[in-house]
């Protein structure tokens, strides 16, 4: 048994590890988005580089928080996570739409 009850959570915490449940909420969020034609990561006024460098300050953030509180509140594209998911499961999603309406316009 570990002495610190919250150890097994740590991984959690800093995003090295994501649950199932997770991971459908992301997945229903962005899809959504995607049909609605918003932005995934929201809109951001700074420049593409500068939108960088807050992704590069505060990608490991999480492990100094002891020392230094250092918090992200920047709109940017640099999650490293491929975005194609979600844009392919939109595709399906439509066009299973659009054939359920025209099957039931036949009607």
């Amino acid at each position: 048994m570990s002495i610190n009850p919250l150890c097994g959570h740590t991984g959690r915490f800093y995003g090295y590890t994501e649950n199932q449940r997770e991971r459908e909420m992301d997945m229903r969020e962005m899809v959504d988005k995607v049909k609605r034609n918003e932005p995934l990561y929201g809109k951001s006024t700074l420049t593409p580089y500068m939108q960088g460098v807050a992704s590069r300050n505060s990608r490991y953030s999480g492990v100094f928080l002891h020392v230094i509180p250092w918090f992200n509140f920047v709109n940017h594209e640099q999650h490293g996570v491929d975005t194609a998911k979600y844009y392919q499961q939109a595709e399906r999603e439509l066009e299973e739409e659009r054939k359920r309406k025209d099957a039931g316009g036949d009607q």
